[in-house]
């Protein structure tokens, strides 16, 4: 910025607004801030001096306050199944709001039965929004995007070593600057201490601790973020519906083991603006770890009474033994049958991020979506619920 102090004059233009002195020499040298990458703008302040002879302000009253994020190329390859695959498209949108490009790169064909569900069936948003959405095999992804370079990618697809080593290669290859990772914050082991926080011990035999290490082997700027459970409209995996299903039936909500068990539940939206912000502060971010979730734990008793809230709906809510009734509870029950608990602290300390998620205010806003859809109406079968509910002599509406 060293030059622009000694520029005897300043010229500043935007698409909003026009600062010129009323005359120029025609030999003054003229500097245009519209070729530089900055997304933010840039405000020039003039402070006249008390010289009556002066007709301009001189370069030393210049008061020169930049406020800009150089704008960064990001590629984004991401999953086309399960939970992660809204983070992609949330990650997507809020970084094409801050003005930076973007790529997302989607596994599999764009043709595909998949892709007529949420979140792909809105990809329409990311493209109007000036991104670019292409589909094809992460292991061929040099020929899938053709020779362009990125600032940053994130691999938001690869759960082991081998789905996600050929992108790590290739960005390495093509000169990309930071990697970003989606991993879980399932690999923790389990803990007499929870919230489980970073730098937990973790599962040595988990595929995402694998790809973990490989990253921190291969590149210099890197991060990776661990998330649980999310909502959020667009979600295709079922996490909220799950409860809403049986309460706006009138039917008993069956919830394995006490109740009391702890979990993390965030808005989509939280993890998007961690993984902004690891864009725009690199050096912040640098070869961290981060919990990818909100601030607050809910109870699995909690969950189903905030979503009986949001439905407005009375909840008859039914405790069970899996064993005792002989049921799987990862078949009949959506969420882990303990607690399963983590901390954002890293984020909040080295990114300066903070949580949105309220739950009682999501919940209502995926409810008002729920019945939208017509998913209320929609015909539905609850045979593991059956099963457990008959073991327990608990009547279920006809």
């Amino acid at each position: 910025m060293a030059s622009l102090a000694s520029s005897p004059f300043l010229l500043y233009s935007s698409s909003s607004s026009t600062l010129l002195p009323p005359s120029l020499p025609s030999s003054t040298s003229r500097l245009s801030f519209s070729s530089l990458s900055f997304s933010s703008s840039l405000s020039v302040s003039p402070i006249l001096l008390p010289h009556a002879s002066t007709r301009f302000a001189s370069p030393s009253a210049f008061t020169l306050r930049v406020s800009a994020q150089l704008k960064k190329n990001v590629l984004i390859v991401n999953t086309n199944s399960g939970g992660h695959a809204v983070i992609g498209f949330y990650f997507a949108k809020e970084l094409l709001g801050n003005g930076h490009s973007v790529t997302i790169l989607t596994v599999g064909e764009e043709s595909s039965d998949k892709m007529k569900k949420p979140p792909f069936n809105r990809f329409s948003e990311i493209v109007s929004a000036g991104g670019r959405t292409i589909w094809g095999n992460p292991a061929e992804i040099g020929s899938v995007i053709g020779g362009e370079t990125f600032d940053v990618v994130l691999d938001n697809n690869g759960k082991d070593l081998d789905a996600v080593r050929p992108v790590i290669d290739w960005a390495k290859s093509s000169g990309t600057k930071q990697f970003l990772f989606i991993s879980s914050a399932g690999i923790y082991k389990l803990t007499d201490e929870p919230p489980h926080v970073e730098g937990d011990v973790v599962k040595a035999d988990a595929g995402h601790v694998g790809v973990e290490k490989y990253i921190e082997e291969t590149f210099g700027s890197w991060a990776v973020f661990r998330p649980q459970y999310m909502i959020g409209s667009g979600n295709n995996k079922d996490c909220e519906e799950w409860f809403f299903d049986r309460i706006v039936r009138d039917r008993p909500v069956p919830i394995p083991g006490s109740g009391l068990q702890l979990t993390n539940i965030s808005h989509v939206r939280d993890l998007s603006s961690m993984l902004t912000l690891a864009v725009e502060k690199p050096e912040a971010a640098n070869n961290s770890i981060f919990n990818c979730v909100s601030d607050r734990a809910v109870t699995l008793v909690g969950m189903a009474k905030l979503c009986a809230q949001a439905a407005q709906r009375p909840v008859n809510i039914v405790l069970y033994d899996p064993k005792a009734v002989g049921v799987d509870a990862k078949k009949a029950f959506p969420f882990r049958n303990m607690h399963f608990y983590a901390e954002p602290r890293a984020a909040k300390e080295k990114l300066g991020w903070t949580s949105s998620t309220n739950l009682p205010g999501d919940l209502k806003e995926r409810f008002d979506e729920y019945v939208k859809i017509g998913r209320d109406k929609k015909d539905m079968k609850f045979e593991l619920d059956d099963k457990i509910l008959e073991s327990l002599k608990v009547p279920v509406p006809a």
